[in-house]
């Protein structure tokens, strides 16, 4: 009798152990031709990362310490960016950049949130006379929607530090250097965000901001590189 009730503990256990692992769901369709849903049912971030890879081979970074978190998620839109949009709302990050390749989308990164002001610990904003100096950098003021640059997760007040592999330091800078590398099919251009210095791969040309000049203290500026 006892090895009985053993015997049907086990089943019992296996019953819903069998149930938990239905229950969890990570899956990635093609609704139509121009649609693609996400269904996330009881499952975890990590277990999503590895779905887009698996599926897309697009790289998600910046997570790592979130990956056993548990979320039910379903979504449909039009492209992967907008899904990992919508997913990157629905948990709460808003600060992110896409790295793509040939217009395809490769890599995203999860920007940290900033957690002190760099520029006021500086050892070089100290007793050196550089508060008082300033350089201009090229500030986004907006966004221009369905560009290249709402695709790659640009943000209003993202700071542009460099354009193929060139230091900018104004608008009419960053202006002039697309026009003259339009033709070309890859670009690197290094942004700060909330002092967080990250580099994002473009396709030549039309990028979709709207940009200012603006100048900053020169301590706070020595912090980016």
């Amino acid at each position: 009798m006892k090895r009985f009730r053993l015997f049907l503990i086990f089943l019992l256990w296996i019953y819903l152990f069998t149930v938990g692992l239905a229950d969890a769901v990570v899956k990635i369709s093609t609704v139509t031709k121009r649609t693609i849903s996400l269904e996330v049912r009881d499952s975890t971030l990590g277990e999503i990362i590895n779905q887009f890879y698996d599926k897309y081979r697009i790289e998600i970074k910046g997570l790592e310490d979130r990956e056993h978190e548990k979320i039910t998620f379903p979504y449909t839109v039009d492209t992967p960016e907008d899904l990992l949009k919508s997913l990157l709302r629905y948990i709460g990050v808003k600060n992110y950049a896409f790295e793509f390749t040939d217009a395809t989308l490769k890599r995203l990164v999860v920007v940290p949130e900033a957690t002190n002001d760099v520029s006021s610990s500086s050892p070089a904003s100290k007793g050196s006379g550089q508060e008082n100096e300033f350089v201009s950098v090229a500030q986004v003021q907006s966004i221009i929607e369905a560009s290249q640059a709402e695709s790659a997760g640009l943000q209003k007040d993202d700071i542009i530090l460099e354009y193929d592999g060139v230091p900018i330091t104004s608008a009419q800078q960053l202006v002039s250097e697309v026009e003259k590398k339009a033709q070309i099919s890859q670009i690197e251009m290094v942004i700060v965000r909330q002092k967080i210095t990250t580099s994002l791969i473009l396709n030549g040309g039309f990028i979709g901001v709207r940009i200012v000049t603006k100048n900053i203290p020169r301590a706070e500026f020595n912090a980016f590189q």
